[in-house]
């Protein structure tokens, strides 16, 4: 993708704007065909992406070498970020106060496609650009920024520091929790009466399980799967009972057979 910039012809050196083009895309004339951020959506204009980005520490993490801890830290963190996002716009779905999570339901869009880029996973990527759809706002008005939305821009800055070479368990339980948070978009498009982006967050919610099953299965301990893979290759026998620590097992629950006959001793 080529991108160029767009300066201001009062301030030098200033940028107002920027546009796109692919490689192989030729007008013509023999140019690139470019494309302004205003051309590719309403909300995609310098100035709002700005606006969007604006919130946080910008380059925090520049430069910075993460250890694997801090990596998984990060992942945790956007997890619970994720839940926390979800629970409020459920809460406020519930009360018809569907304005106040316009923005967190916004910004998770962006916690989504970091996660994707992240991950590399193509069915994130789809359950992204699903999501995007689910997120637009009408008329591309600027949402008031929320604490959840701050939050979920600044996970999103988080996570394209955080790959892991390996899946862990924390990235299996953000794709999850951020299925839950598609899931509640789903109550608040409804009650917007939004049916197209209600749709749209369904399929997102589909790919995530989707996903979120496939991590649960790949960070799956070894001990765990040799457990679970003896245990359906030699199941118990019926009526065995498990030995359960301060468990005893009583005259009810093991069936020893017939008592042995008691001789009679003499009779009159």
């Amino acid at each position: 993708m080529l991108v160029r910039t767009r300066l201001s012809t009062r301030e030098p050196g200033q940028v107002t704007g920027y546009a796109v083009a692919l490689a192989g895309d030729m007008a013509r004339a023999g140019g690139p065909v470019w494309f302004g951020g205003g051309k590719l959506a309403a909300d995609l204009t310098l100035p709002k992406l700005r606006c969007r980005w604006g919130t946080g520490r910008a380059g925090a993490l520049r430069g910075v070498d993460l250890t694997a801890a801090e990596r998984n830290a990060i992942w945790q963190h956007a997890a619970r970020t994720a839940q926390n996002a979800r629970d409020q716009i459920r809460a406020a779905a519930s009360v018809g106060d569907l304005g106040s999570v316009t923005d967190a339901a916004w910004a998770a869009s962006d916690t989504l496609h970091s996660a994707a880029a992240v991950l590399g996973s193509r069915v994130v990527r789809q359950a992204a650009d699903s999501y995007a759809q689910a997120a637009r706002i009408p008329y591309a008005r600027m949402p008031r920024p929320t604490p959840a939305g701050n939050s979920l821009r600044q996970a999103a800055r988080l996570l394209s520091r955080a790959a892991l070479v390996n899946p862990t368990a924390a990235q299996a339980s953000l794709i999850v929790r951020l299925a839950a948070l598609a899931e509640a978009v789903i109550e608040l498009r409804q009650a917007q009466q939004h049916a197209a982006q209600a749709a749209a967050a369904r399929r997102a919610a589909e790919h995530l399980h989707a996903e979120g099953r496939r991590l649960g299965r790949r960070t799956e301990s070894r001990a765990t799967r040799s457990a679970r893979l003896a245990a359906e290759s030699f199941p118990a026998q019926p009526g065995a009972a498990p030995r359960v620590p301060g468990w005893h097992p009583t005259a009810s629950s093991s069936w020893r057979g017939p008592a042995p006959s008691r001789p009679r001793g003499p009779t009159r």
